[in-house]
């Protein structure tokens, strides 16, 4: 399967790429994904690495590309701004992987049981209203990455409103740079930047807008038979945790499916368990995660997805996606900050 449809059906209508603003870019996020797609379909394959800097997809499309391709799919070339300011420090937070309370781990199967066995109630439960509610913040879906690899990436915050008949609103606030390594930070403080590295310089958020249906009409699996199938219960470990963040990224999770979606993950080999841990939003949580490990002789990267539940609702809080070798970084990461029923878009 190639690469292109490898990501649409992985990543469906979660992908971290969607509806983006990276500010102020030449190209809208949706302008972004379309030549995604004209890039991957053009016969000859991807553009040289000679440029002096590029725009990739990443994150959870990495990921896909971890499984199937040889690295992270070059989206667009010589597409950085080309206005410029003198070289200077940039401020932004080098990011450090999640740290586990059980570094080593063990089979997820039991923790997952009992953690299905005694859910109570979250606000997707309590909470009532015409629409459904998420508000997320992301890094790593579209950032700028030099030939030698070094990554600079916007945080995002999201705020997205789903109307009982499809209709759906979104408001993206860009707050700042995030990267994966010091070396990616030295990098890039040590050349001259477009404005759009600069977090003070980046457009006002568009506000409140309505966004275009998704292509294809969506529904919550009914039952357990049908969340495994919708998972992809008989794929890979790997492949089981993004179903999962795309389950928590595209539907309000009701406590019944949340409690058989941890059953399904707990039967699956290949989960590990790494008992409590703190997320990027400063929420206790426990942590689970699973390797992603492509075809030999496709790729020297080495993954590892991880998925963190609040201890009680069950709720999905974290995903991340972490380059395991040759690095050990995290490439992206999604919290998931509010999910609810409400009847106002404000």
């Amino acid at each position: 399967m190639k690469l292109q449809q490898q990501v649409r059906d992985l990543l469906g209508p979660a992908d971290p790429a969607r509806d983006a603003v990276v500010a102020p870019a030449a190209f809208t996020a949706h302008d972004v994904i379309l030549r995604a797609e004209d890039a991957t379909a053009t016969p000859g394959g991807p553009a040289g690495r000679n440029a002096s800097r590029r725009i990739v997809l990443v994150g959870a499309a990495a990921a896909v590309a971890a499984l199937g391709s040889a690295g992270v799919a070059q989206v667009l070339r010589n597409g950085a701004p080309t206005g410029t300011v003198p070289a200077q420090p940039l401020a932004g937070t080098v990011l450090e992987p999640v740290a586990y309370e059980v570094p080593a781990g063990g089979p997820a199967g039991p923790h997952l049981r009992a953690l299905a066995a005694r859910l109570v109630d979250g606000p997707p439960d309590e909470s009532r209203g015409y629409y459904s509610y998420q508000r997320t913040r992301s890094w790593g879906g579209v950032a700028t990455v030099s030939p030698e690899g070094h990554m600079m990436s916007f945080v995002q915050e999201t705020r997205e409103w789903v109307a009982d008949d499809g209709r759906r609103w979104q408001d993206t606030t860009p707050l700042g740079v995030e990267f994966p390594d010091a070396t990616s930070r030295e990098y890039w403080s040590a050349r001259p930047q477009s404005p759009s590295a600069d977090p003070s310089a980046t457009r006002p958020p568009e506000g409140i807008r309505e966004i275009p249906r998704d292509p294809v009409e969506r529904r919550l699996p009914a039952d357990r038979a049908e969340l495994a199938r919708w998972l992809r219960a008989d794929r890979p470990a790997g492949e089981l945790a993004m179903r999962t963040y795309q389950l928590y990224s595209s539907f309000l999770v009701p406590r019944r499916t949340r409690a058989d979606l941890l059953t399904i993950l707990a039967e699956k080999p290949g989960f590990v368990w790494h008992g409590r841990v703190v997320d990027r939003a400063g929420r206790r949580g426990v942590a689970v995660t699973a390797e992603l490990v492509p075809p030999p002789g496709q790729s020297p990267q080495r993954a590892q997805m991880l998925l963190v539940f609040h201890p009680s609702t069950g709720e999905l809080l974290a995903y991340e996606y972490l380059e395991t070798a040759p690095k050990h970084r995290v490439l992206h990461y999604l919290l998931v900050l509010d999910a609810r029923r409400t009847d106002t878009v404000s």
